[in-house]
């Protein structure tokens, strides 16, 4: 069994939002036996996401609670961030020009296991991409073609 490094806008998206892309990523992930991982932030960053549209009134206390269940019913891996992982944030981070460093443990983690990243955030894999990292992946590009 590989993995795959997946962010929490995937989740979040599943558990909300699904459409034909996300379909397709798990039923690949599925076909293919892929584990869904994640560094351990991921967890509070699906539940923060989730307060935060329960706070806007986006989404009802029945709909959060039933997103959370929805995430927590993904199976996904979570793995510890270490010492190696949060400097080689750093340096992501940096490459990435981002004040923060979210976005770059899941990219570490990913470099780190060698396998690759999915992201429903187009911006972040197209930065990927434009700095020649081929293994961080949007999505989207697992639509059918039309």
């Amino acid at each position: 069994m590989s993995y795959w490094v997946i962010d929490a806008n995937i989740a979040i998206r599943t558990a909300l939002d699904m459409n034909e892309a996300l379909d397709n990523f798990w039923k690949r992930i599925d076909q293919e036996q892929i584990s869904p991982c994640a560094p351990r932030l991921w967890m509070s960053e699906t539940t923060s996401a989730i307060r935060f549209l329960l706070a806007q009134k986006q989404i009802t206390a029945d709909e959060a609670g039933q997103a959370m269940r929805t995430i927590h019913g993904l199976r996904v891996e979570i793995i510890d961030e270490d010492e190696e992982i949060c400097l080689r944030a750093l340096e992501l981070a940096g490459r990435l020009g981002q004040s923060k460093a979210y976005d770059a443990i899941y990219l570490a983690l990913a470099e780190k296991l060698a396998v690759d990243f999915w992201t429903a955030d187009e911006r972040l894999a197209q930065r990927g991409q434009d700095l020649k990292l081929p293994w961080i992946h949007a999505i989207g590009e697992l639509n059918p073609a039309v």
